[in-house]
């Protein structure tokens, strides 16, 4: 019997080692976690940058093609304008500075042709899955200006660059983000001032801490409705 206890508490702390080993080999840092983004989280860092919810580049596309409106008869006369954006909610926040210029072209005979429009941005949002802070860069070009059209047509770019922190997997690591848009014939009604077509692209590329990159293609659908819908690999979310 003393002999039987002796074996038992030699092999008793060799098991306790291999019990707290497995676990701690199970249990992933939020570093890890960052280098397994997931399609759904991809996703939704792609819906703050586009919802106009989180002051994606819905907002001040949407706020230009309204200020358009109001400068088809300035042919070749560069305009600017200042937009201060915030808004708290239970389901999303943000505060954002726009800083936007545009000049409408026109033919010879002052027709107005298309309107280039640059957007610098910066500030800070927040929904139940993600908070972050991030400047944007925006180049988009408008054109749809003739009053028989019923939607403005947008083209262009518009990237997004900062700090996102999310609960990813169980972690709350915080991801260096730079989200890619690439805008292709996005129409604008002229009335409801909704997007109602157009498709587009969108690249994430997600930097831990410690320096793992992982980059993620999606595609984007604007439909009629006014809603996105954003595919990810096999993943396809709207909202």
């Amino acid at each position: 019997s003393t002999c039987i206890m002796k074996i038992i508490q030699k092999i008793s702390p060799i098991l306790f080692f291999a019990v707290i080993s497995s676990f701690a080999a199970c249990k992933k840092s939020g570093e890890e976690i960052i280098a397994l983004l997931s399609a759904t989280e991809a996703a939704e860092i792609v819906e703050n940058s586009v919802s106009a919810k989180t002051a994606g580049f819905t907002m001040p596309t949407i706020d230009m093609a309204q200020i358009v409106d109001t400068y088809l008869n300035s042919c070749n006369v560069p305009g600017d304008t200042t937009l201060q954006k915030s808004k708290t909610l239970p389901s999303a926040s943000y505060n954002y500075t726009f800083n936007m210029d545009w000049l409408v072209t026109c033919s010879a005979a002052n027709v107005p042709q298309s309107t280039a429009v640059s957007i610098q941005g910066n500030g800070s949002f927040g929904t139940p899955h993600w908070s972050g802070a991030d400047a944007t860069t925006g180049e988009l070009v408008f054109t749809g200006l003739s009053p028989q059209e019923t939607a403005y047509i947008v083209n262009g770019s518009y990237d997004l660059t900062g700090d996102v922190t999310g609960s990813l997997r169980g972690a709350n690591p915080t991801l260096n983000c730079t989200t890619e848009l690439t805008l292709v014939n996005l129409t604008i009604s002229k009335t409801t001032y909704k997007t109602t077509g157009g498709n587009g692209t969108a690249k994430v590329i997600a930097t831990s801490g410690s320096g793992e990159q992982q980059t993620l293609n999606a595609s984007l659908t604007f439909n009629a409705d006014g809603t996105v819908t954003v595919t990810v690999n096999d993943y396809t979310h709207s909202f």
